[in-house]
């Protein structure tokens, strides 16, 4: 690869404005600037998708080989619920829909059934409310054909990188239930319990893109000096990621981030021996994205 005009940026701002008595106006706080790496002909950017408590992403720096934690691929849960039972008298069914997390469980949701519907009638029924239900809806992918009422837990969040979708999925939830009942109406057979069609398996572990190739998709050289190196972490996760960094013994550090706050490490000239090292990613929990860019000399 050809590689021209490499280089960093830092630049950190800040505008302050006076609150002292007697101080009046504003100024602009700065520093950092542009650095180039005139001889720089090695580049290359690996992407580690880090799910669950102590999965380590690691990246040699003197190779650009990256490994990780065996990765676990995500199972989403479903729980059917299945009708049973004509409409004997027109009026309200009452779906209950238990879950760790939902709003309001055990959600009760009154849904009107006509004379004479059959399973198959009133179960399209019990799946639009429980499609048209924020709750269940923000949770739950409704489905389902004739008397099955389907609920597939959705996402806990999804990754784009490149051309690929990386699902995460939530935990087995053992406590899920969707309980069919009687209200005003009558003839539908009640149903305390729903059937755990599908567990789910947690996503976890470490799925890595680029791995020890440059933008070409050819097999990288090694480096004799890394001249910067920058980690981008984020997330989708609603509950955030923490994950704590090495590179060899003498760097150290910690990112943390939510969805509405990245963070990210940058080093421009780090010491030359030490930094052909191994860089490692170890997650404390939850689920994140680390990117991370070198730019370098063969």
């Amino acid at each position: 690869m050809n590689v021209s005009s490499a280089s960093s940026n830092l630049s950190l701002k800040a505008t302050v404005s006076a609150t002292r008595p007697g101080y009046i106006g504003a100024v602009a706080v700065d520093s950092g600037g542009k650095t180039s790496y005139a001889d720089a002909d090695y580049a290359y950017k690996t992407y580690f998708l880090i799910a669950g408590g102590f999965s380590v992403a690691t990246l040699n720096l003197a190779t650009g080989d990256a490994t990780g934690t065996a990765w676990t691929s995500p199972i989403h849960q479903v729980e059917t619920a299945t009708a049973a039972g004509t409409v004997t008298t027109a009026g309200d069914a009452t779906i209950t829909v238990t879950a760790a997390g939902l709003t309001g469980s055990p959600l009760a949701i009154s849904v009107a059934v006509a004379l004479s519907d059959t399973p198959t009638l009133w179960a399209a029924k019990v799946r639009t409310a429980l499609a048209a239900d924020a709750a269940v809806g923000a949770m739950f992918d409704i489905s389902g054909a004739t008397t099955a009422i389907i609920l597939t837990r959705k996402a806990k969040a999804s990754y784009n990188i490149g051309p690929d979708t990386v699902d995460i999925s939530y935990a087995n939830d053992a406590t899920l239930n969707v309980a069919i009942a009687n209200d005003t109406s009558a003839g539908i057979t009640a149903a305390a319990s729903s059937v755990n069609t599908t567990a789910a398996v947690e996503t976890a572990g470490v799925t890595i893109w680029n791995d020890d190739i440059d933008f070409e998709g050819r097999a990288l050289a090694s480096p004799s000096a890394v001249h910067a190196l920058g980690i981008e972490h984020s997330t989708l996760d609603e509950d955030g990621q923490v994950i704590n960094y090495t590179i060899g013994s003498e760097y150290t550090g910690q990112t943390e981030v939510t969805t509405t706050r990245t963070s990210d490490v940058f080093l421009s000239y780090p010491h030359a021996a030490s930094i052909l090292d191994t860089l490692s990613l170890i997650s404390t929990a939850e689920t994140g994205l680390a990117v991370v860019t070198v730019i370098g000399k063969e």
